[in-house]
């Protein structure tokens, strides 16, 4: 038995997470994904994803210059299914060579928090940014979605 425990351990240690929280790798990009239990009114579209509110010194440059992604809505038997996708930052950084801007590319967040060995998320990603960005994407999708205010 104790021989076979030790046979499991570097299994277990190095095994490869690639689906934390609501978020998966799937074809070597990260996506969020969630399904609500209800016909939310709510369509596929363009998000602005913005790090509103989190400490300038305890957030990491691409999670500060978070951009935009793609929210993608499919609805079947009266639930929604939601999927954002091609997370991405656009450095706050540019550099101005007489009129070109510099570093407007985005980096998508793949780049950044997938190893490529093994195409699983990176410990980083694992521990702290992903809650931060998950944070960031429901804060998002919340304000997309029509309040109940009726006054």
């Amino acid at each position: 038995m104790k021989y076979l425990l030790l046979l499991l351990l570097p299994i277990l240690g190095f095994s490869q997470i690639t689906e934390i929280g609501d978020f998966k790798i799937v074809n070597g990009q990260i996506i969020w994904q969630k399904v609500y239990e209800k016909d939310l009114k709510i369509e596929s579209q363009d998000l602005k994803l913005q790090a509103v509110g989190l400490k300038a010194f305890e957030t990491p440059p691409y999670i500060r210059d978070l951009s935009g992604a793609e929210l993608v809505v499919e609805k079947k038997d009266g639930r929604t299914r939601l999927t954002v996708k091609k997370i991405y930052s656009i450095s706050s950084l540019k550099l101005d060579f007489g009129g070109v801007e510099e570093n407007v590319k985005p980096t998508y967040l793949e780049a950044l928090m997938v190893k490529k060995k093994d195409a699983s998320f990176r410990k980083q990603f694992i521990k702290k940014d992903g809650k931060l960005i998950n944070d960031i994407i429901v804060r998002e999708i919340n304000a997309l979605l029509p309040s109940n205010d009726d006054w």
